[in-house]
């Protein structure tokens, strides 16, 4: 990340639920690939939903904010 500067990319969703059920386990996965900085990130801030949900459990007034940070590296060769 940098202090020096904002963002390229900066994607931010938020899911809000009265109930959510999942059948089975879920597998989640976030890969940041291209031309992206080192330091480009994501991460999620969950309320009333653990980070490893369990089949057939029922969670309840779930909110789930999701933030993606890039910073785009210039190319080496503009050409």
């Amino acid at each position: 990340m940098s202090d020096d500067r904002p963002p390229d990319l900066e994607f931010r969703a938020r899911i809000r639920a009265d109930r959510l059920r999942f059948h089975e386990e879920p597998e989640v996965r976030v890969d940041l690939t291209g031309d992206q900085d080192d330091d480009s990130t994501s991460g999620s801030r969950r309320r009333n939903l653990p980070d490893r949900v369990q089949a057939l459990t029922t969670y309840r007034d779930i909110q789930v904010d999701e933030a993606i940070l890039s910073w785009i590296d210039a190319p080496d060769d503009p050409a």
